[in-house]
């Protein structure tokens, strides 16, 4: 109830820059849902802005128009979700198709005796090296996030 009521205090005076951490933590899906759509309404009004830190990635695939990652105290990424999200793709593959040569197409790689995943922000160059017969998926931020961080893994 002191979260609803500290939003409900936030939103009232009509700011036109609203700075909230962790906004959607801890409320219950129902409304956490309507404060998402509250501030997707907020930030349709060129005149108003709002920035938020959160941790819940889907959030941020719901509301936000830009992204800045941050790990650790470094900006990894700073740019529009689009661009993130359309910037990168994850490539499933048998794991013979592996070189220390084409490991450097990719931001991060998880390895298993099955084959691997990998995540790049160059799509093209992974075209040409691997041509048609792989596999390319659309990662969501949570992958994009977790790449970033982790880099290479063995599973």
């Amino acid at each position: 109830m002191r979260t609803k009521f500290g939003l409900a205090v936030a939103l009232s005076h009509g700011a036109e820059f609203l700075i909230m951490d962790e906004p959607t933590s801890g409320l219950d899906p129902v409304f956490r849902s309507e404060l998402l759509d509250i501030l997707q309404q907020l930030m349709v009004d060129e005149n108003k802005s709002v920035l938020f830190s959160t941790h819940i990635t889907t959030d941020l695939e719901r509301v936000a128009d830009f992204i800045c990652f941050i790990n650790q105290g470094e900006i990894v990424f700073c740019q529009g979700k689009d661009e993130v999200l359309q910037g990168h793709v994850l490539l499933k593959e048998d794991i013979n198709l592996l070189t220390p040569e084409t490991e450097r197409l990719f931001i991060g790689l998880r390895k298993n005796q099955y084959g691997f995943e990998g995540l790049t922000a160059d799509p093209r160059s992974v075209r040409q090296v691997f041509g048609d017969k792989v596999l390319l998926e659309q990662p969501g931020l949570d992958d994009i996030m977790v790449y970033y961080v982790r880099g290479n893994q063995n599973g």
